[in-house]
């Protein structure tokens, strides 16, 4: 195959300035109303193929918020069910230890009374029931250390009320020297200030032992 010669290659040179200088004479071209008509209606469609309804739009916008309402409904339903058995779970068990409690506060047995006391030490809370039965050993059981197993129970519930108010009633009973004493101490570590009349009549009760005037002294003195 030959190779172009230079008289070649400028001849089509020459043919290709020919045919831009043509075309460039060439006016622009203008489409018609037609055309433009028929694109108008080439982009609408396309609009419509692409744009969500409105329905749609209004439920990607709030997919999120769902999302969340669903999640945190969840949550709350599966927090109640928990809840809901644990606190059956508490009613069950405080209901065997009322039960318990009763059958062993009547055995003749002080170390079986002091078993009714120590049952308590195995709950987190207590009910009035419970309370009010640990208070009635502290106040009346024949046996100090069965008092003293009661008031030990009492104590893991100084912040309820009712149980505050069960050893301020046990005070005001006279009860033994060693639990008076105990209570003395329990009561006054608490910061119950409603035991100071029964400290004040400790100390000017001559018939007391003199530890046990002391021991209220120094607990009046820690209150006032």
């Amino acid at each position: 195959m030959m190779e172009p010669t230079d008289r070649d290659l400028q001849h089509e040179v020459n043919a290709l300035d020919e045919l831009r200088r043509e075309v460039a004479a060439l006016p622009d071209p203008v489409p018609s109303e037609e055309a433009d008509a028929r694109f108008a209606a080439l982009l609408a469609d396309h609009e419509k193929l692409d744009r969500p309804a409105p329905q749609t739009l209004y439920l990607r916008a709030a997919a999120p918020y769902l999302a969340l309402a669903a999640s945190l409904l969840l949550v709350f339903a599966l927090g109640w069910n928990y809840a809901r058995q644990d606190t059956d779970e508490l009613e069950r068990q405080l209901a065997a230890t009322r039960t318990l409690m009763l059958e062993l506060m009547q055995d003749r047995s002080s170390l079986t009374r002091m078993r009714a006391a120590t049952v308590s030490l195995e709950l987190e809370t207590a009910d009035p029931a419970v309370i009010a039965n640990l208070g009635h050993l502290l106040r009346t059981d024949a046996s100090t250390n069965v008092r003293l197993a009661a008031l030990d129970a009492l104590r893991r519930f100084a912040t309820e009320p009712l149980a505050r108010r069960e050893m301020l009633q046990a005070m005001s009973e006279s009860p033994p020297p060693a639990v008076r004493v105990q209570l003395l101490e329990t009561l006054v570590g608490l910061n119950e200030k409603r035991v100071l009349p029964y400290l004040e009549e400790m100390i000017t009760n001559d018939t007391l032992p003199q530890r046990l005037r002391d021991a209220a002294e120094l607990g009046t003195f820690k209150l006032i």
